[in-house]
């Protein structure tokens, strides 16, 4: 005749029950894990390896020196490739490259399609100038001003082919930023832009007006009043002078050049 079982011995054995319950869980667990990265180190270096790489989109560049760039090769397993991978690669290899797109079609093809840069500014930096496209990426170092871009005097900056302009801080950025794009939008065409002395903020406009916008203080309101200025005085050429321009006083002179 079986033993009766006293309450706790029971509870005891539930709780042995569960304790390996839990146990053979946590080990199937830590199981697929294992598997699961296996896999994942499979995929990323041994499975699916790139055969056809297509690229286009470039007047600049052919799409043979594009696919060279981007480091494909037959041994590249598909999901090591990346959009953010292959633009690093090519924007640092072939500068005027300004967009990428990568599309994977597995298992084991590639299409890349790019953009050209704009050539739009053209930095000095020091002794050096260098052409920088409309995101601010320096495109190719000159050793003078190429006419027809936008000419941009900083107080300091760092300039590298392939990489984005490195401002002195970011209130210059902003600055920048702020005077091309709302020039931009009033339609006033740049011929450069100096913010080397903050107080002193100076434009060319149109190969005509060379305009003295003071300080970064009511700027918006400074280049509206410029846009309504350039429209009374025609083709006139001389100086726009907004230094003193306020809230108050919302006027500007302009002195004809002799």
């Amino acid at each position: 005749m079986a033993k009766k079982l006293t309450e706790a011995e029971l509870k005891r054995r539930a709780r042995k029950r569960k304790i390996r319950k839990r146990r053979f869980f946590l080990f199937l667990i830590f199981m697929l894990i294992i598997g699961v990265g296996v896999f994942y180190y499979f995929l990323q270096t041994k499975l699916f390896p790139v055969k056809k790489v297509a690229a286009s989109g470039s007047k600049l560049y052919s799409a043979q020196e594009i696919v060279n760039a981007s480091g494909i090769d037959n041994t590249t397993p598909i999901m090591t490739v990346t959009e953010s991978k292959i633009s690093a690669r090519l924007q640092k290899n072939l500068p005027y490259i300004e967009t990428v797109k990568v599309n994977r079609a597995f298992p084991d093809a590639v299409k890349i399609t790019v953009t050209d840069a704009k050539e739009t500014f053209s930095f000095k930096n020091g002794k050096e100038y260098f052409v920088v496209s409309e995101s601010l990426r320096a495109l190719a170092k000159s050793k003078s001003f190429k006419k027809g871009l936008i000419k941009v005097t900083l107080s300091d900056c760092k300039i590298k082919e392939g990489a984005a302009v490195e401002f002195k801080n970011n209130e210059e950025k902003k600055l920048f930023k702020l005077l091309y794009s709302y020039t931009k939008k009033c339609k006033i065409p740049l011929n450069s832009i100096n913010i080397q002395n903050k107080s002193n903020i100076t434009i060319y406009v149109s190969g005509l007006y060379e305009v003295n916008l003071g300080s970064s203080i009511n700027i918006k309101e400074k280049i509206d009043q410029l846009a309504v200025m350039i429209k009374e005085i025609g083709k006139r050429k001389g100086k726009i002078n907004l230094q003193m321009w306020s809230k108050t006083d919302s006027k500007g002179t302009f002195i004809p050049a002799k």
